[in-house]
């Protein structure tokens, strides 16, 4: 372990616990956590990826460094590649060269990849393999021993409650975009209102859907279609507040819970959250996809049900759809 390494790790494992013990979506808990990885390793690139619940596939849960727009559609079945390899073995994998490793696999029949070494470790909970945690660089032989180590470090102390957070969430998160669902909103949502009102404070819901969404799948298929709606959902969670709930409502209309919001300050975050969608286009391989959302916004109001409230912001939304589209309204 390097002396800055030595450094930063104390701060790291911190906030390492803190995400842990935080309600953040797991997609997003898991792309801060990789993203201390590559700082503490100074490396180009981090993946968490989890075994499915049949321990036979692992998925890919979030990533930094890499295209996020890809990440979810990343798969290895146990023993294949790498991460399959390390996986159904238990022990960590060091490659100075990828090139020279017949574990390795190119995605995406390219020719070249920008990974040119790579550290991968197990994550075991319960004396068994959960997941497996990677570090890649664009450099030759990028990582020592010593890195494998602190990797499997990381590792160890994330898994138990990786595997934790799997079993506790896996029944109420979108496994395409790693928002919550509809099953999540329903117990949540009450709950927020017990509290808001408790306590006299505003609450805020926004419906979001995506502009001509139908055109996209039907221009390019289902599998770009469901990269949009990923990338969407990554930058609808860049936008929102941190304690904000992120819910997949539907096909690719979206739902947030906004906590102590009133009806301006959430169209401060449904305005953030049109402009961050709208400010480039989607990438999905050679495709360039302008994408565009409209936002319907609703506080509620005392003795008002969940129900009420979400079928007032969808009101909102329609008005926004019948006003342009690529707008926010309030109810």
């Amino acid at each position: 372990m390097t002396e800055e390494q030595l450094r930063r790790l104390p701060t790291i494992l911190f906030e390492v616990g803190k995400l842990l013990g935080s309600d953040q979506e797991t997609g997003a808990l898991l792309s801060r956590l990789s993203e201390l990885c590559c700082e503490l390793l100074a490396c180009d690139s981090c993946s968490v990826m989890l075994l499915d619940a049949s321990r036979k596939e692992l998925l890919a849960r979030a990533a930094w460094g890499l295209r996020t727009e890809k990440v979810h559609r990343l798969s290895f079945d146990v023993g294949e590649g790498v991460a399959g390899w390390v996986a159904q073995h238990g022990t960590p994998a060091l490659i100075d060269d990828v090139d020279l490793d017949p574990r390795f696999v190119v995605l995406d029949e390219t020719p070249r990849t920008p990974i040119v070494s790579m550290a991968c470790v197990p994550m075991v909970a319960r004396n068994q393999v959960v997941g497996v945690l990677t570090a890649t660089s664009g450099r030759h032989a990028a990582f020592q021993q010593s890195d494998i180590e602190l990797l499997a470090f990381l590792a160890m102390t994330i898994a138990l409650d990786m595997e934790n957070l799997r079993l506790h969430r896996v029944s109420v998160t979108d496994r395409l975009t790693g928002a919550f669902n509809r099953e999540f909103l329903a117990v949540r949502l009450p709950q927020e209102i017990d509290t808001a009102d408790g306590n006299e404070r505003s609450l805020a819901v926004a419906m979001v859907d995506v502009d001509h969404f139908k055109e996209v799948n039907d221009q390019h298929g289902h599998d770009v279609g469901d990269d949009v709606l990923c990338e969407i959902a990554r930058r609808l969670r860049a936008a929102i507040r941190g304690g904000d709930l992120l819910v997949r409502y539907g096909g690719e209309e979206f739902l947030v819970v906004l906590p102590r919001a009133n009806a301006g300050q959430a169209w401060e975050v449904g305005e953030r959250m049109r402009s961050r969608v709208a400010q480039s286009p989607v990438v999905v391989g050679p495709r360039l996809l302008p994408v565009r959302i409209s936002v319907g916004i609703a506080q509620h109001n005392v003795g008002e049900s969940p129900s009420e409230l979400v079928r007032r912001a969808d009101g909102a939304l329609y008005h926004a759809k019948a006003n342009g589209r690529d707008r926010v309204e309030v109810a």
